[in-house]
């Protein structure tokens, strides 16, 4: 994390040396200085972006990453995102060229540097770091800094601070190639490097001693006051109101609400000399704050918002005989205490200049102050306290509702259990974390996968709680399409810790919601309300068509989400399939709940170029008695995967289209084909339809037919008839039906013989042994038989030991034996325990 931090902060302070010296120095200057007073403390903002730059021309300013990487490390939350959006959104700044060198100025001020050198040579060379005196060798032809080849990135220059006062002159000479371990204070007065009085024929050699003198960290000089903003012009994101976001049209922020403490905070600034305005976090402090500055003042008031650490002890005689009116803003008041900064002699002194202070303050950090001793406690006694409470009363509710803005409406109807302030404020956070997580070297690929499952499901109509089951079937769809070989490095419990961990302490990207059992689990969770409106503003990534069907599969637990998710796919699926997409009208198939519509929408997707589907088509039309259209899609399936089942669905569809034509052909008085119909049907067990087509075609004089014939009376013991039509057939060539004939003339098989034949290790041998050993009466070894047979995966194992413990009078076990072979899909097992009255809706399909 340590090395992370520091990359990362060296990268924002090029970006922010860049920016200082662009066009857009300025807004750069104030977006950056906004970052450290929200994410630092006292001495945490930089010496050389603590006051507006002034001039027309760039000035070099070199900004240390150790500065950013301190508040990095510090891990206060929504640092390193809005760190993040900084980078993103200054990275690409257009430098100005570079400004041309400008002669040394004898009267130049204390922001300047003045060398006045004699000899033959000089150069200075870099003192030895950590001391206040070093030795410099001065040699060669020009007085010039070490490395003056370096870039404008890498140079640096201090400007004067008009507010303080030194203590002593300042004699060090900044290195461009190195960067300092503090920012200082520049000096008052140039320094100069001299040799007077002599002819210098070689090398020069001197000794320059180097005092410096700097201000305690932290403690910044407070500008001069004719520049600071009016109230009309003040920039409310610099000061401490979070934007609203950037997908809206409008960048601005929203309009204010009128919160129910404005009522009481009229007159504020008559009566309190400061008014610190306190809530939770995210709850609308600033904003709330500058209403009432904005209520109670003229706009052409001028306000002072210093960074945390400023030293405030000069403020008074800056203020004091100057026209105007001023107001100090102190926003999260905790970083602007302390000897230097606020106390109850420096408000009584601004209170004599009529200058109120307003200042906001979290919950937390205002009742440690107030009640527990801390080091403000006085200061805090004289303040006039008002909170801003979260949550929002009819009266707020009814106003934001007046104003009609999308923004607030949104927030309004998405926040859950958060408040509109927090719903405006958290969401391009939660945005930025869940995004960040997509990168390819993020410690939460599948957390990124589950906020993305989240809010798919959300704009697939799952509406309130989302099941684990569903969530976690919706990601697996998700992680289905990685490339192979792509390792897992997080589970899903990993993901949803993450994804559920407050942001600010508001919230996470996933709320966790009430019990509800589906499947094993009665967690559920749903996604943050502005993310499912963020994924809604992204109309060019689609839902993945396989989200959808988890959605039409796995909100069967609750019929109005069910039906929800199906009129939100029929609205989005009927719209693609008009423009032909196969996948559409694959989509609109499942959703049918008409077996004819069905099967067209899936015949359309086929012939739009949904060709594995191919097979259902068939399947379908061969099970509606249409083989003769169902064939050529069985054939394109069985040539696309001959390993599958549509091989042998061509085959069934054929022997479909043989009894057809053979029914056509018997209706002629074909007795041929009536005795091939009459084999088609025994063979699919139709024995009583076979025997009739068997005895017209013997009667018709059809001779051909006799073993056909023999073979159903076999089957219907009548075994003196078959004999005689056997003989028959076997005395006319037919091998056949001599081998049958040999076969009925030998001796009925005993159960030994039965013990025996079953003696093998086929898969079904254990429960036929079992059969057999029942019959023989031996129950004991009946049901071990069974129940190895059972355990080998055979369903009718467990229905025959059901029977067989029902003949024991053991109906408690029978039934539970009945269950088992019910769960594995006996469709026996299945009548028997409706019959018993047993709830079969839970068994396992």
């Amino acid at each position: 994390m340590e090395r992370e931090s520091e990359e990362l902060a060296a990268w924002a302070a090029r970006v922010l040396n860049r920016g200082l010296l662009s066009e857009n120095r300025e807004e750069i200057r104030q977006a950056f200085v906004g970052w450290f007073v929200r994410h630092g403390g006292a001495g945490s903002v930089p010496a050389q972006i603590t006051s507006p730059l002034d001039g027309s021309e760039a000035t070099p300013v070199e900004v240390e990453g150790r500065y950013i990487e301190a508040w990095l490390l510090s891990g206060k939350e929504g640092a390193l995102t809005e760190l993040f959006e900084l980078i993103d959104r200054f990275e690409q700044t257009p430098w100005l060229p570079d400004p041309p060198p400008q002669p040394a100025d004898p009267t130049a001020g204390s922001s300047e540097r003045t060398r006045q050198v004699s000899g033959r040579t000089a150069q200075l060379s870099e003192p030895t770091a950590g001391s206040s005196e070093s030795a410099r060798t001065v040699s060669g032809p020009t007085a010039q800094p070490a490395d003056a080849t370096a870039g404008s990135s890498e140079r640096t220059a201090q400007r004067a601070d008009p507010t303080r006062q030194p203590s002593g002159p300042t004699a060090q000479h900044a290195d461009p190639t190195r960067r300092p371990s503090e920012p200082t204070v520049p000096a008052s007065s140039g320094d100069t490097v001299g040799y007077y009085g002599g002819n210098y024929h070689g090398p020069v050699v001197g000794v320059l001693n180097q005092h410096t003198y700097a201000a305690p960290p932290g403690v910044f000089g407070v500008p001069d006051p004719a520049g600071w903003p009016t109230v009309e012009d003040a920039d409310l994101v610099t000061m401490g109101v979070r934007p609203a976001g950037r997908r809206w049209a409008d960048p601005g922020l929203p309009p204010y609400v009128p919160r129910d403490i404005d009522e009481a905070l009229r007159g504020w600034t008559a009566r309190d000399s400061l008014l610190v305005i306190t809530g939770g976090p995210l709850t609308g402090k600033s904003r709330t704050a500058w209403a009432a500055v904005v209520r109670e003042t003229d706009p052409g008031t001028r306000v002072y918002a210093p960074a945390p650490g400023t030293d405030l002890r000069g403020l008074p005689n800056l203020l004091r005989g100057r026209d105007g009116a001023y107001v100090l803003w102190l926003d999260e008041l905790e970083g602007h205490l302390g000897e230097h900064g606020l106390t109850v002699p420096l408000l009584a002194e601004l209170r004599s200049l009529g200058v109120p202070v307003v200042a906001t303050m979290g919950d937390d950090d205002y009742d440690m102050h107030r009640f527990e001793g801390g080091p403000a406690f006085r200061l805090m006694t004289l303040a006039r306290s008002e909170r801003v409470g979260a949550g929002w009363s009819e009266q707020e509710v009814e106003r934001l509702t007046g104003l009609r803005d999308d923004r607030l409406g949104e927030a309004l109807d998405r926040r859950g259990a958060t408040s509109v302030t927090q719903y405006l404020a958290i969401g391009v956070e939660l945005r930025a974390q869940w995004q960040r997580a997509a990168r390819s070297s993020s410690r939460h690929p599948y957390g990124y996968l589950l906020i993305r499952a989240a809010t798919d499901l959300a704009r697939c109509g799952v509406t309130g709680d989302i099941p684990r089951r569903l969530l976690e079937e919706a990601c697996r769809s998700y992680r289905a399409g990685r490339p192979a070989g792509h390792p897992d490095t997080e589970s899903f419990q990993d993901a949803v810790d993450w994804a559920v961990r407050p942001l600010h302490g508001v919230t996470g990207m996933l709320v966790p919601g009430a019990p509800l059992r589906v499947g094993e689990s009665e967690e559920t969770w749903r996604p943050y309300g502005s993310l499912v409106a963020d994924a809604e503003q992204e109309g060019a990534r689609a839902v993945p068509e396989a989200v959808w069907r988890c959605a039409l599969e796995g909100t069967k637990y609750d019929t109005g989400v069910h039906l929800n998710v199906r009129a939100d796919a029929h609205v989005v699926f009927s719209a693609r399939a008009r423009d032909g997409d196969a996948g559409a009208m694959h989509m609109l198939s499942l959703l049918s709940e008409n077996e004819a519509t069905a099967l067209d929408w899936l015949r359309r997707a086929v012939d739009a170029g949904k060709t594995e589907l191919a097979g259902q088509v068939g399947e379908r039309l061969l099970g509606q008695g249409q083989a003769e259209e169902a064939l050529p899609y069985l054939r394109a399936a069985a040539e696309a995967k001959p390993d599958g089942p549509q091989a042998r669905l061509v085959g069934e569809a054929h022997l479909a289209l043989a009894e057809q034509w053979l029914r056509k052909a018997m209706a002629d008085a074909d007795m041929a084909a009536a005795h091939r119909l009459g084999d088609l049907l025994l063979g699919r067990g139709d024995l009583s339809e076979a025997m009739d087509h068997y005895i017209n075609a013997e009667m018709a004089g059809y001779a051909p037919v006799a073993r056909s014939a023999a073979v159903s009376f076999l089957l219907s013991h009548e075994e003196e008839a078959a004999e005689v039509l056997l003989a028959r057939a076997a005395a006319d060539g037919d091998e056949g039906a001599a081998e049958l004939l040999a076969d009925l003339r030998k001796p009925r098989q005993s159960l030994d013989d039965a013990t025996d034949y079953f003696a093998g290790d086929g898969r079904l041998d254990a429960t036929h042994r079992a059969a057999v050993a029942e019959k023989t009466g031996f129950p004991d070894e009946a049901r071990q038989g069974y129940e190895l047979g059972h355990a080998q995966g055979d369903a009718y194992a467990a229905y025959r030991l059901a029977l067989l413990l029902d003949k024991q009078d053991n109906p408690a076990e029978a039934t539970l034996w009945y269950r088992k072979a019910a769960d594995m899909g006996h469709p026996a097992a299945r009548k028997a325990l409706a019959e018993r009255g047993e709830d079969t809706a839970t068994v396992g399909e």
